[in-house]
């Protein structure tokens, strides 16, 4: 199998053009890195530049330098919630399974 190689800087443009940041609602439901049940309840690992009270980013300007993903990467990746105005209209798209956890905590 050959790995796929591209220019970060190509797929910053691209992506850009393709998901304009307009359509983000700024939840920061994509900055979570990880999440997973305790006996204390659901535990959400956000990005440590990730303010969680504003749930904006604090390197934003700067984030492909941090190592954050254009929209296509989070696409292709799997790392945003089914109902992101970026994929909710991608019928084949799947979000990561704790997305149902973190769901199932705000019920």
């Amino acid at each position: 199998m050959k790995t796929l190689r591209f220019k970060k800087d190509k797929v910053i443009k691209i992506s850009e053009e393709l998901f304009p940041d307009e359509l983000c609602e700024r939840c920061g439901r994509c900055c979570i890195l990880h999440a997973y049940k305790t006996e204390n309840g659901l535990e959400v690992i956000y990005c440590q530049h990730l303010d969680k009270e504003t749930k904006l980013c604090s390197v934003y300007k700067n984030r492909f330098e941090h190592g954050c993903l254009t929209v296509m990467e989070g696409i292709m990746a799997g790392v945003f919630p089914k109902d992101c105005p970026y994929v909710k209209d991608l019928e084949s798209y799947e979000e990561p399974w704790f997305y149902r956890l973190i769901r199932e905590e705000n019920e």
